[in-house]
Formats: C-alpha cells, structure tokens, sequence
C-alpha cells in the first residue's frame, strides 16, 4: 500500500512557494487503513479566544522553528506535541503542493507545506489541551459524499462569502487551506487510481 501511494505522490513535482515566500509552515496528513477504504486524520483546534481559527478543522503541524532540521522535521516535531504521535521519517510518502495562506480573500506572505504519511501502526493519541480539542479519522470516501459537500459562511467587510466545504460532523466543516490540501490529496489518489474516480 505504502509503495502506491509513495509512487502517487512523486509522479508530478508538487508546487514550491518557497522561493517567492520565506514564512510557512509543515503540516501532517496521516493516512491508513487498506486501499478501498484509506481514512486521513483531522484535528479539531481547540476553543481559545485569541485563535481566530479557534474549533476549526486542521490537520497537525505548526511553524518551522530554528532548531528544526528540516521541513519534514518541523512537521513530525509539531505532530508529536499537537497529538502525542511520534511518526517515522520512513512513514512519509512525500508532500503536496505547496499552499498560499489568506484572509478574508486576500493572500498572505506565508504558506502551508503539507506532508503525507502512510501507517499501519497502532498509537495512542494524547492531545495537547492547549491546542488541540479532538483527533479523529475519516474515510476518504466519505470526503467525497455528495451528501457531506456544503458551504462556509462568512462576512468579508459589508459582503457574505460562501466557500465550498465539507461536513464531518463537527460544527464548523473542514473549509479553507486544509479543504484545498484535501483536495488535492484526492485528486491525486483519484488520478493514480488508488480511489474511485466519482
């Protein structure tokens, strides 16, 4: 399993953004499970006030820091703190493009380099509270329900902004930066034939 979706991942050269744009950071998307029935894993932020993204849907990982040794680094380092799972390097299978970050429509000087690991193994997950309220999987082919495709509100100045977004039984549905690498994950299995073309 591991070998398809490694094989997936390098096909095409994913998107750089690291020669226009010096700010970012490395995020986890942890697969498992057989190939018809892949699930990925999501947190949930944890409500905290001064977190404009406070609830919202997310995968781990946070901003590089200097005593990373690399960007792969920064992304297990910052998984092991968000959700206590110590990943191994051998379980990465590459990474997605590279995604400019936005508010309220508008491009930031920074950006979200997402990488992808595949596991077999069993762990026990152990949350910081202070950052992470819930970590959970869901199949990738409920991702792509008709039934779960739904819209984000919300107010940019005096306009209301509707973006596509998925429901996964949370209040907030998974919306933003963490839908558009979601997406893209699956338009590539989809492409290399490791889940159904819709």
């Amino acid at each position: 399993m591991s070998n398809e979706i490694f094989g997936a991942l390098h096909v095409q050269t994913p998107h750089d953004l690291s020669k226009t744009l010096d700010k970012y950071a490395c995020v986890s998307i942890i697969l498992r499970g057989p190939i018809d029935n892949l699930e990925v894993g999501f947190i949930q932020r944890a409500a905290n006030e001064d977190d404009r993204w406070s609830g919202h849907l997310a995968f781990p990982g946070g901003k590089k820091e200097d005593t990373d040794f690399s960007d792969l680094g920064a992304a297990l380092r910052e998984t092991f703190e968000e959700i206590g799972v110590d990943l191994l390097p051998e379980e990465n299978m590459g990474r997605l493009n590279d995604v400019q970050a936005r508010k309220q429509g508008s491009l930031l000087e920074f950006y979200i380099r997402p990488f992808v690991f595949y596991t077999e193994r069993e762990f026990t997950v152990k949350l910081d509270p202070g950052e992470v309220a819930e970590f959970f999987w869901m199949p990738l082919n409920e991702l792509r329900n008709p039934q779960r495709q739904t819209t984000y509100q919300f107010k940019r100045g005096d306009v209301h902004v509707a973006l596509p977004a998925i429901f996964l039984d949370r209040e907030i549905p998974l919306w933003g930066l963490t839908y558009m690498m979601t997406q893209n994950l699956l338009k590539i299995l989809e492409e290399n034939q490791l889940i159904a073309a819709l």
